[in-house]
């Protein structure tokens, strides 16, 4: 419950309209069960409460009697007259009309503030979750990549989505089911002791009994609940990578071996799941069972109170459906806490990912500013990098230190995990280095703001990534006011305005989740135009053209380098025929460069690069 009420309690003024409305629906509901009260007395039993004493609960609502009479004063002073209405504590069977009134008026009052407390307590729960999620977007959108290495899709998926709505109706529906019922509960208790405080204390002596089971079950269905959701987590993250492979799967055929995995994690899911469906479930029975042995107990020591008391038929009547109030309350309250407490369960697992400190923070006082078009030197000074900064491992790249100059043209080549993929990486800072710096001008890029350091580059890399937006929107990607002719120009320069232009809506046609409508070389032919229009100064090319056929490739090729021309440009290929005009060509091999110069130079070394050009020529990939 404190858990959720953290949540709840930056909105504390909704939250205290809500408690106070709440509260007054329950007023007006006991209100409304005390006016059966003279029914009972003078309809059903014959104005058997004709006593010498004053019953209790004509003392208890005479104020009822003050309150017509102050307004009968004010009516009469006003020049109206005020005979025909009577008491509202007694039942005129000639004149039921003042008596329906007042019910009907307890009612309405009743109706009006139940749905205000339920509509605020409800919006609170829907601006909870909606500040929630996005807070979680927000930080999870700002992580480094160390965190998506850790973490997994499936579960984060499931921790923003099925969690959060989970919790959001714990507090929409049942916070404030419980906040009702609970305060229904203390206005039933309050009128019990008003009635008959020793009948009442004969029955509060065994509420203990009541809530020891809500305690015990609330504990254990918080636990479960926790677990379950946990594996239902995994269960999303293994389902999405099928989903995403699902052409590999198919092609090993291994449908059965995956549908096993999933198995295990979902008999896991289920395990807890049922605990925690055991613990939900036997609550209201056992709280069932207790509450009719306490009325029970009650109804023994009610008959002999009342034989030995002036208490009246009427008020005993009133006593036991107060009573009964009390009991349908509390259970209830316990079905609402049962819910509330699996959103208790959850909480942690949102909690966690909040509490996930940024490997890669963003600094308060950068050296420089401001956005600079053009980045004259980029130079790695003695950069060393382990994955998880573990240094007693191999080093992903060594000690590499080079400078490049304002529109170089930099190729990357090296056998599979050499470093090439890490070593562009490390510049948009997706890593930091662990060892040494990578100064932009002299400047450390950890004292440049991330998002400005980011501005400079545009980066095409080997798993293509489209949003399931319109071709237009992925071409101009986050750019806004941006014009038509100039996405239709940067799909010119990268070959893709051809089969753009043979799509029912043209560049107003939607993609598809991650681009399945197109093929591997259509996609990466929309990826290049992306960072085309990006216009950076600074390009990264991971593999870009390793998905296209040999003459797209070709034009492609053309294209990129007429846009390298202008821009400094790091460029991976596996490929060697398409870094023959770089200006600098760096052989990477376990984390180190041991070779570097011009396609040329390289070649007449008869070095790596030689031994990798020769494989090529006859027809085998080193890559």
């Amino acid at each position: 419950m404190k858990k959720l009420l953290s949540l709840v309690l930056p909105h504390k003024r909704l939250f205290m309209l809500a408690l106070a409305s709440l509260v007054m629906s329950a007023f007006f509901g006991a209100a409304l069960i005390a006016t059966l009260k003279p029914l009972l007395d003078q309809g059903l039993f014959g104005n058997t409460a004709k006593t010498e004493q004053t019953s209790q609960v004509d003392r208890v609502f005479s104020y009822q009697d003050e309150l017509l009479q102050d307004l009968k004063t004010w009516v009469e002073d006003m020049g109206f007259t005020f005979e025909s209405i009577k008491s509202s504590t007694e039942l005129d069977f000639e004149n039921p009309l003042p008596w329906a009134l007042l019910v009907v008026g307890i009612f309405f009052l009743q109706a009006l503030f139940e749905f205000l407390g339920a509509y605020t307590i409800g919006k609170i729960g829907l601006t909870v979750i909606v500040d929630l999620r996005q807070r979680l977007m927000d930080h999870i959108s700002m992580m480094s990549m160390s965190f998506f290495k850790e973490m997994n899709t499936g579960d984060i998926i499931s921790r923003v989505g099925v969690d959060v709505n989970r919790i959001r109706n714990a507090i929409s529906v049942k916070l404030g089911e419980f906040v009702k019922e609970m305060a229904l509960a203390v206005v039933s208790v309050i009128v019990l002791f008003l009635l008959n405080w020793k009948l009442s204390l004969t029955l509060f002596i065994l509420v203990p009994l009541i809530g020891s089971p809500i305690v015990i079950f609330s504990r254990k269905i918080r636990k479960n609940a926790s677990k379950s959701q946990t594996f239902l987590g995994q269960m999303t993250g293994h389902l999405k990578e099928v989903l995403v492979g699902i052409r590999i799967v198919k092609a090993f055929g291994k449908e059965q071996f995956e549908s096993d995995k999933l198995k295990r994690t979902n008999q896991s899911f289920f395990k807890y799941a049922l605990r925690e469906l055991k613990f939900v479930t036997i609550t209201t029975p056992v709280l069932g069972l207790v509450g009719i042995t306490v009325i029970a107990t009650f109804v023994v020591f009610g008959s002999i109170i009342i034989q030995t008391t002036s208490m009246s038929q009427g008020d005993f009547m009133v006593f036991v459906v107060f009573v009964y109030n009390l009991y349908q309350p509390i259970k209830r309250m316990a079905r609402a806490n049962n819910e509330i407490q699996q959103a208790a369960g959850i909480i942690p697992r949102i909690n966690s990912i909040l509490a996930w400190e940024n490997s890669l923070p963003e600094i308060n006082k950068p050296r420089r500013t401001a956005y600079f078009p053009d980045v004259r030197e980029i130079e790695f000074r003695d950069v060393s990098f382990w994955y998880d900064g573990d240094q007693q491992d191999q080093p992903v790249l060594d000690k590499v230190s080079f400078t490049v100059k304002l529109g170089e043209h930099i190729a990357l080549v090296g056998s599979s995990g050499s470093g090439k993929s890490t070593l562009v990486n490390l510049i948009p800072r997706f890593f930091d280095v662990c060892e040494g710096q990578i100064l932009f001008d002299g400047v450390d890029i950890r004292d440049l703001y991330k998002r400005e350091l980011r501005q400079t580059l545009a980066i095409v890399t080997q798993e293509t990534i489209l949003f399931n937006d319109t071709v237009q929107n992925n071409i101009a990607y986050g750019m806004s006011d941006v014009k038509e002719e100039e996405v239709h120009e940067a799909a010119k320069k990268a070959f893709a305005s051809g089969f753009i232009d043979e799509m029912p809506n043209k560049y107003q046609t939607v993609l598809g989740e991650a681009g399945t409508r197109l093929s591997g070389g259509q996609k990466q032919r929309l990826s290049i135009a992306r960072a085309i229009m990006k216009n950076a100064p600074i390009l990264i090319l991971d593999e870009a053209t390793s998905a296209l056929d040999t003459e797209s490739e070709r034009e492609v090729q053309l294209a990129l380098n007429n846009l390298m021309k202008e821009k400094t440009s790091f460029v991976i290929a596996h490929r060697l025929s398409t870094i023959r005009n770089a200006n600098r060509i760096f052989v990477l091999d376990k984390g180190k460069i041991v070779e570097q110069g011009s396609h040329q130079e390289l070649v007449n070394k008869k070095g790596i690069y030689f031994k990798l050009e020769q494989m090529q020529q006859g027809g085998f990939n080193a890559f």
